[in-house]
């Protein structure tokens, strides 16, 4: 019986199970307004949630907690390599902004944690240093919102006079939702590089001062958000690229098909790491695999779910750790249009911008699509790498559907026959029925787009034996 393996992953960086000399990061607390209110500032007050920070950052920095403002000097803060703001309204003297700043030109870093981004505003270098500032969090944004991991989430097109590579953490942190409180910030530096967007805002950010690095995460409004696991994420990734640890970049395909060998070639394809990164290794393989060599994995034949860590290491020694888990079920069920290896192509996106891919259809995310260039007919093919008797194709369309078009089915990529016609398409998602037909390759003929679009945009498309 063939298999498929499924895999997903987990929301949460494993804490280093390796003997390392951990970064020191040291948590600033409290809040200014306590306990009589200063006047000059609105009379908030704010839960900090310290312990459940320190127990996100758990394994990859070592955390102390103050709120002594008296420590903020340079001999004291020499022995952290991390200094993060999870305050509210706090007013250093002019010497503990001046070893602030020192600590961070000097080679070191800030972060600020949602309303930590409130602090230092006695410090006339605060623009300076922060990148911009904060300008409120009106009542009338939604509550649950969709965070992207990207410096875009309408735009798409590139600017020609600034670098628009994806930032490290953003590669890390897949796209998710979160109910939380949202800031506005305006920023003021050109040097600034978001991370990561919601509404259209950014919530995650950072900008170099001196030969440092100050960034600044402002969701986690309460205990509900700092427990969502796109959160912890953000969190974990910033603050191992503060830190100097290496980051893995999740391959966003979620089906794996073991019509390949499963072995390390998997693992290199779904585990991306950066420049000067090796795999050290996998480690705790659950019953389902077995180490077959160094790095390589194998299957023992069985179904079910398990979990197993592929370890990373950089060149300065530092490791990371991220779980995999892989759940192993019959060939043919499901959406066999995401199974990993699978491979589509079509007409021109929009533009070179990933938000576009034609990838995206067969990505199992609804929220990220593909989009044609302006054309009047376009065209997507998807090879699944082996036959199947599909009888049901579902589309997600974008605004811009097709209203007429053909699904052509071959078994070897030369001799086609139309599966579907389509001629009074409206959109949406559109299911599609059929006899059962044995088809390796789908090909979507759009012939015909909705009045008064530019072309063609599809956000997945599934197939389905049954």
């Amino acid at each position: 019986m063939k298999q498929l393996l499924f895999f997903v992953i987990s929301c949460c960086i494993i804490s280093n199970q390796y003997a390392q000399n951990r970064p020191k990061a040291l948590i600033l607390t409290g809040n200014g307004n306590v306990p009589v209110l200063k006047g000059i500032y609105p009379p908030w007050v704010h839960e900090f949630h310290n312990e459940a920070v320190a127990s996100i950052l758990h394994g990859i920095v070592d955390v102390d907690t103050t709120a002594d403002l008296r420590q903020l000097n340079a001999q004291y803060l020499k022995q952290y390599d991390l200094l993060i703001s999870n305050s509210l309204f706090l007013d250093p003297t002019e010497e503990g902004l001046k070893a602030i700043y020192n600590f961070v030109a000097g080679g070191k870093s800030y972060m600020t944690l949602h309303c930590g981004i409130l602090s230092l505003l006695n410090w006339d270098r605060y623009e300076e240093f922060m990148g911009g500032i904060f300008i409120g969090g009106p009542s009338t944004d939604p509550s649950t919102y969709r965070v992207y991991t990207s410096n875009e989430e309408l735009w798409g097109y590139k600017y020609r006079f600034r670098d628009s590579s994806q930032h490290p953490v953003s590669r890390a942190v897949n796209d998710f939702d979160i109910e939380d409180e949202m800031y506005y910030f305006q920023p003021s530096t050109a040097r600034m590089e978001v991370i990561a967007r919601a509404e259209n805002h950014p919530v995650m950010w950072w900008h170099p001062v001196g030969k440092g690095k100050v960034m600044s995460l402002t969701l986690g409004h309460d205990l509900r958000a700092k427990g969502n696991p796109g959160y912890q994420e953000l969190l974990k990734n910033g603050v191992r690229w503060l830190t100097g640890y290496p980051l893995i970049y999740p391959d966003r395909i979620p089906v794996v098909s073991n019509r390949e060998l499963f072995y390390n070639n998997f693992i290199q394809s779904a585990v991306v790491t950066e420049k000067g990164t090796s795999i050290h290794s996998i480690i705790n393989p659950d019953s389902l695999y077995k180490i077959v060599s160094g790095t390589d994995l194998s299957l023992d034949g069985s179904a079910g779910s398990a979990a197993f860590m592929v370890s990373v290491k950089n060149d300065k020694g530092r490791i990371t750790n991220r779980e995999i888990t892989l759940s192993v079920v019959k060939d043919g069920t499901g959406n066999i249009a995401a199974y990993y290896g699978n491979t589509i192509s079509g007409t021109a996106s929009e533009n070179t911008n990933i938000m576009f891919d034609v990838r995206n259809i067969i990505d199992s995310d609804v929220g990220s699509r593909w989009s044609s260039r302006n054309c009047e007919q376009a065209e997507v093919t998807l090879d699944l790498k082996k036959e199947y008797p599909l009888s049901r194709i579902l589309i997600h369309w974008e605004a811009s559907y097709a209203k007429r078009y053909n699904i052509w089915g071959s078994g070897d990529g030369r001799k086609w026959t139309i599966i579907q016609s389509v001629s009074d398409g409206d959109g949406g998602d559109e299911e599609l029925t059929f006899s059962p037909t044995t088809v390796r390759f789908i090909r979507l003929d759009l012939q015909e787009k909705a009045a008064g679009k530019r072309g063609y945009s599809i956000y997945e498309m599934e197939v389905f034996v049954k």
